[in-house]
C-alpha cells in the first residue's frame, strides 16, 4: 500500500510539473512577444 501511494504521488507530481511548465509556456510566450517592442525591462516585470 505504501509502495502504491509512493508511485502514484511521484506520477501526479510528474504530471504537475509538466502541466505548469505547459502553462508557463504558453503564458509566457505572447508575454515575451508582446513585451519585445516595448522598453520595459524584464527586471520590471519581476518585481
Amino acid at each position: 500500500m505504501k509502495n502504491l501511494k509512493k508511485s502514484l504521488l511521484s506520477k501526479t507530481m510528474k504530471a504537475v510539473g509538466s502541466l505548469s511548465l505547459f502553462l508557463a509556456a504558453i503564458v509566457i510566450t505572447p508575454a515575451s512577444l508582446g513585451m519585445g517592442h516595448q522598453p520595459k525591462c524584464p527586471e520590471d516585470l519581476l518585481k
